[in-house]
């Protein structure tokens, strides 16, 4: 008798378009960087993934400081088995990246933000990266775009012909330009033929006001769930894959 482990059932149920991926999105204020909270509700209702924030372990940096080790935040997460999203400032020698990564079991990948958005300073903060960021997990290959990447449709495309199933957009949208984060969304996601998810911040800083407007959006357009641009929430949605 054939034994298939988890793995193996995901991916065949995947062959056959019938996998489900249980996403918790997190859009919380940009000034509370606590996740732990968030991680244990998802766990308990059976998320497969829950994701958060551009920058959600720091809070947007408008000048050079610093930051927290990468192996202080892995060492919060070790103890979680759902799988992780999250932003971070990541130090690598004397060069600063604004990074999302992906957090499973001990294993982790990274993205570093292409795209640096001036008027924020990120440019004076950050190096940019120089590769798509693709994640390859247990649920599929994840597509990654980091806030001002949004504005560039050439990097999604890109990020679907290398075999992205669903892109997820982690921000510090500000509100003045909220609407332009709506909009974008489905864009992407029309354009490119893939759900996207947005993960946005809520709340003020000394710079910013950021606008939430969180939201899931399949491959058609059609927007799943979303929340609204003031308030805290957690976002639940399943979505093909």
């Amino acid at each position: 008798m054939l034994l298939l482990n988890r793995l193996d059932i995901d991916s065949v149920a995947r062959l056959c378009y019938l996998y489900q991926m249980r996403i918790h999105i997190v859009q919380k204020d940009t000034s509370k960087l606590d996740h732990t909270a968030y991680i244990q509700n998802a766990e308990k209702s059976g998320a497969d993934l829950v994701c958060f924030a551009e920058l959600s372990t720091s809070g947007i940096l408008y000048q050079q400081e610093p930051v927290k080790p990468l192996e202080t935040v892995l060492k919060s997460l070790k103890d979680h088995q759902t799988s992780i999203m999250l932003g971070l400032p990541y130090q690598v020698d004397e060069t600063l990246y604004n990074c999302y990564m992906y957090y499973d079991r001990g294993q982790h990948q990274m993205y570093r933000k292409i795209n640096l958005f001036c008027p924020m300073n990120e440019d004076k903060i950050y190096q940019a990266g120089d590769m798509p960021g693709l994640f390859k997990t247990r649920h599929g290959l994840l597509g990654v775009a980091i806030c001002f990447d949004l504005r560039f449709p050439d990097l999604f495309k890109q990020l679907v012909s290398i075999g992205a199933e669903i892109i997820f957009v982690p921000a510090a949208f500000p509100q003045v330009r909220i609407e332009d984060w709506k909009r974008l969304l489905v864009q992407m996601a029309v354009e490119n033929k893939v759900p996207v998810v947005g993960v946005n911040s809520v709340g003020r800083d000394s710079c910013n006001e950021f606008g939430g407007a969180s939201m899931a959006v399949d491959a058609t357009g059609n927007v799943l769930v979303s929340a609204n641009e003031t308030e805290e929430t957690v976002l639940e949605v399943e979505i093909d894959l």
